[in-house]
């Protein structure tokens, strides 16, 4: 009660800041409307809504439709303007989310289908930062309430598809430990970027007990250790570069505790006998690499309609994890036709090999179950075929198809009998985009 007090009080006072601006503007005669005069003064708003309805119509562990979505808002204040600290920026995010995972209900894999369905579905403070830009030393540190993947490991086109498995990027946030949006602890990153080239450091409580609380409790008594994650890239924008490209090559250590996928605390097979799981002492670390490019225009001489492909590929170093790779790869075709130069057309493909004692804990599942003597397999692909149609200009539908190759049953183990079939998902997103991210 006290956090949603305190989130519509703070939306109530933005609100009644751009009323103040609007009839600012119309008793001066300006033609800016309140929002473009907030970021003049200072006051930077983003609102972001989206719905997913997917349907599971072949395959998976049963057949059905549902719906999930959700609603994030917040503003960046730059301080220079309001409070004269040159450089320094302050960031709150809000989230709200809502509906059921076809993923989770009846395909059962573990990783999100829908990209803005998260299981708490209550008000979430997903961001309290802030940021300070040192220019002559070239250096920026962020810290407060924030969370690693938004600023490690962070792929320049996932979120543009309706699926998660790039946003964030799905193993440094199951097996790396990486906190995922809007799940936020304390951190800090410090950034070091005298031009295209760039090196992150960040330090990152690991706080399981966070996903079970809006946000509000800052406490560290339920910290279990402390993610490290070190990235150097590489990243132009069409502002310097024709045909913009990233590259990111980074790594982590994570000091928490992690359990083992298959056994128990006896050493026995968990998916067989039950029990806790066997935990073992911290000290997990991986790498990743990602990289993208701009490889074609129409029109050389400008720049909305382009082709971008990426790639990338992650791992853990440790033995004991649910995945030993992630690969992705994929095109997004901005512009497809002259007349729609603001659609887009996207394609992407992941490869997530599971490690031998993941597939172990299914198998033992859906024979305890009673269900069939057939084996899980390690390699699972999860594919999106999407085309965004921009209705208004914060306005875009993306119907979508979706193909899934050797399901998991990790996302939903109760009542698993079978190995599910290869699964086909059709899906629509509606989203409202006003200044936001394109998915979380």
């Amino acid at each position: 009660m006290m956090f949603r007090r305190f989130a519509i009080a703070v939306f109530a006072t933005l609100a009644a800041s751009a009323a103040i601006a609007q009839t600012d503007a119309v008793a001066s005669g300006d033609d800016k409307g309140p929002v473009d005069r907030l970021r003049d003064e200072g006051v930077s708003l983003r609102f972001v809504w989206a719905n997913d309805w997917a349907g599971s119509v072949r395959g998976g562990e049963r057949l059905g439709a549902t719906n999930g979505g959700g609603a994030v808002g917040g503003a960046d204040l730059d301080m220079g303007k309001l409070a004269g600290i040159d450089g320094g920026k302050m960031h709150i995010t809000f989230a709200r989310y809502y509906g059921h995972s076809v993923a989770a209900d009846d395909i059962g894999v573990v990783q999100k289908i829908q990209g803005y369905w998260y299981p708490k579905r209550q008000w979430e403070l997903a961001q309290l930062s802030w940021e300070q830009q040192f220019s002559s030393s070239h250096i920026n540190v962020l810290a407060g309430r924030i969370n690693a993947t938004w600023q490690f490991a962070r792929s320049t086109y996932g979120c543009r598809f309706v699926s998660a498995p790039d946003c964030p990027y799905q193993l440094t946030n199951t097996s790396g430990g990486f906190t995922g949006f809007p799940y936020v602890n304390w951190g800090a990153r410090v950034k070091y970027q005298p031009d295209a080239r760039y090196v992150s450091i960040g330090a990152f409580e690991i706080n399981p007990e966070r996903r079970n609380n809006n946000g509000l409790d800052w406490g560290l008594n339920n910290a279990t250790g402390v993610l490290i994650p070190v990235e150097v890239g590489y990243g132009t924008t069409f502002a310097t570069d024709p045909y913009p490209r990233h590259l990111m090559i980074g790594g982590w250590y994570n000091s928490a505790r992690f359990t083992d996928p298959e056994l128990n605390t006896r050493g026995l097979h968990r998916g067989l006998v039950g029990g806790a799981a066997r935990d073992y002492e911290g000290g997990r670390y991986g790498l990743y690499l990602l990289a993208d490019q701009v490889v074609w225009k129409p029109d050389p001489t400008r720049n909305t309609r382009n082709l971008a492909l990426f790639g990338s590929v992650t791992g853990p170093l440790d033995n004991a994890e649910n995945y030993t790779l992630q690969s992705t790869v994929g095109m997004l075709w901005t512009g497809p036709f002259a007349a729609r130069p603001t659609d887009s057309l996207g394609f992407q493909a992941t490869l997530f090999r599971f490690s031998r004692k993941a597939v172990g804990f299914e198998d033992d599942v859906i024979h305890k179950n009673g269900g069939s003597n057939d084996h899980f397999d390690r390699n699972e692909w999860m594919t999106e075929l999407n085309y965004s149609y921009k209705l208004l200009p914060a306005v875009s539908l993306v119907p979508n198809l979706q193909y899934i190759v050797h399901p998991d049953v990790l996302g939903n183990t109760a009542g698993a009998r079978r190995v599910p079939a290869n699964a086909i998902v059709v899906g629509l997103r509606v989203m409202v985009n006003m200044g936001g991210p394109g998915s979380q």
